[in-house]
């Protein structure tokens, strides 16, 4: 995946979502429970000031705070912006996901420098990342 295409730029921002929301159910198909399990235990030791981290649940993969969805999976672009929209087929999805998550906890994320949700950075704006995606198909 190419550093900076529209994927990579909304897998990056998806992973950035898990590592910080508080609340956090994530729910994944039992053939990937195990590596994400693992990825929760990464947190655990790479973010020593967390003091809750997500409930792990098996079925089909959502991610939601507060009950309220972090994604939206489909080819279709919703009408509400308030999701992160992932045009991506689900079994690539998890696997690039679980790679940016344990990319940024090795570059220290949230306090790694170019990993956002730093002053020098943009706010994530859905839909700039909308007309990208659109632009890019």
């Amino acid at each position: 995946m190419e550093e900076n295409s529209a994927r990579w730029l909304a897998l990056r921002e998806g992973a950035r979502r898990l590592l910080v929301e508080q609340n956090l159910t994530i729910q994944v198909p039992d053939d990937h429970y195990d590596r994400w399990y693992r990825l929760i235990l990464h947190m655990g030791d790479s973010m020593p000031q967390r003091i809750e981290f997500p409930l792990l649940k098996k079925g089909q993969f959502s991610a939601q705070a507060n009950g309220i969805d972090l994604f939206l999976m489909s080819r279709t672009e919703p009408n509400s912006t308030e999701p992160l929209w992932l045009p991506f087929t689900s079994e690539s999805l998890l696997h690039d996901l679980l790679q940016m998550c344990s990319e940024l906890l090795l570059a220290g994320y949230p306090g790694c420098s170019g990993c956002g949700y730093k002053d020098e950075e943009l706010e994530w704006n859905e839909l700039t990342h909308r007309r990208r995606l659109n632009n890019s198909n």
